[in-house]
């Protein structure tokens, strides 16, 4: 039976801004003799927002600049207090948001250790029985006896994440600081985040890092306009894709990919032509193009020269990160070096793509002179989606993961 950790019951905040701000002395002059008073109005940071979140759960909120994550997560943390609403915390619960804010900058590392432990109510006994794991985690070392306000930036930042994701809370409220420090602090506190996610621990956090709110949370809140507008799965993190990167992720009602273009790009096509282009061989469900079924991007070019000609592919996620490469110059295929034209055709293997939006890049490469002789960023965009079905068979539609290989699996009985 599942256990509520966190009540969040219509939850709103308003702010008074001025239309016409001062931000000149010449400005403030006139406005000391202007007889009137500059008007202003309401910003509603956030509207009615409600929420439940259970014992064990890992929820995360995505959504453009001032869609209202930091005010809520600032609210949540006692930061700020709501114009109207009600919060219900069942649990101890710590906050990672403007790191080092409780800090003292003329104690040493230790003291605030103590202070900043002390502020969440944890006993004397509680921080001594923590202190060496803090510590050791922070990899501060000897500095921990000298004044924090010698410290650089990063040292500041270590200590203050391992203060409190050392420290034994029930709920932990995150706002966009898994990236402390350097590569391999960022590491130690990715896996922290997930020991914690392991233990049973409750977790919220806010981040535009899509990459970590997919493999961190099982359940997604996107608010816009300070309203959450969808509750889901992974496929929420689409729905906000298409809101953050229309440029990129452009769908018509009903359209699962879109096709860019290439008349409009700015490489010259003097060795070689398109002549036709697109997706073939797909199924499509009413969320996307299906993650089950194999289907092929295809190329219909025209050659005036003899050039050894190689087409490539490259798929990245709705993040930019390159996923793979595919090439046309890697298997025994006809090859591409004489005047005329040829049909190219690339199949993408059923059950390699997961849940997610995806944009291709075409280029096409002069072999002989190793030279790029067309490219087209994001000449692809494609929705994938899982079928729509709840057998046992396909009980592992929504794995994390950039990709989702159907890997082969065998068990012996011993």
């Amino acid at each position: 039976m599942s256990e509520v950790m966190l009540e969040v019951k219509n939850l709103s905040k308003s702010f008074r801004m001025r239309e016409n701000r001062i931000d000149s002395l010449k400005g403030s002059i006139a406005n000391f003799f202007n007889s009137t008073t500059a008007a202003a109005e309401d910003f509603h940071a956030l509207k009615d927002v409600s929420f439940n979140l259970e014992r064990g759960e890992a929820l995360g909120i995505i959504g453009k600049n001032g869609a209202g994550k930091s005010t809520l997560l600032r609210i949540l943390s006692g930061i700020s207090q709501p114009d109207q609403g009600e919060i219900n915390f069942y649990g101890k619960a710590v906050s990672i948001l403007d790191i080092g804010a409780g800090f003292h900058p003329e104690l040493t590392g230790r003291e605030n250790i103590y202070l900043s432990a002390s502020l969440y109510k944890f006993t004397r006994k509680k921080i001594e029985e923590r202190f060496n794991e803090i510590v050791e985690f922070s990899g501060i070392g000897k500095f921990i006896e000298e004044p924090v306000k010698n410290y650089s930036s990063g040292m500041y930042l270590r200590l203050a994440f391992s203060i409190i994701t050392c420290l034994d809370a029930d709920i932990y409220l995150i706002d966009e600081v898994v990236n402390v420090g350097d590569a391999n602090f960022q590491m130690k506190c990715k896996n922290k985040i997930e020991e914690l996610i392991a233990a049973g621990k409750t977790l919220l956090i806010a981040s535009h890092n899509m990459n970590e709110i997919s493999v961190l949370c099982n359940r997604i809140i996107l608010m816009e306009y300070g309203q959450i507008i969808e509750t889901g799965g992974a496929d929420i993190i689409q729905k906000y894709m298409t809101i953050a990167l229309p440029q990129y992720f452009h769908f018509e009602e009903g359209e699962f990919f879109h096709i860019k273009n290439l008349d409009e790009s700015p490489f010259e096509q003097k060795d070689m032509r398109l002549l036709k282009y697109g997706i073939k061989d797909y199924i499509a469900n009413h969320n996307g193009i299906s993650t089950n079924h194999p289907f092929a991007i295809y190329l219909d070019v025209q050659l005036f020269e003899e050039i050894t000609t190689e087409f490539r592919l490259k798929f990245y996620d709705a993040t930019g990160a390159l996923i793979f490469t595919c090439s046309s110059a890697r298997q025994e295929v006809l090859q591409i070096n004489r005047a005329g034209q040829y049909h190219v055709e690339f199949q993408i293997p059923a059950n390699l793509l997961n849940t997610r939006l995806y944009s291709v890049e075409l280029r096409v490469v002069n072999d002989d002179k190793k030279a790029l002789m067309f490219k087209a960023d994001k000449f692809i965009a494609i929705k994938m989606a899982d079928d729509d079905s709840n057998t046992e068979t396909n009980r592992d539609l929504h794995l994390q993961g950039l990709v989702k290989p159907l890997v082969p699996v065998s068990v012996t009985k011993l």
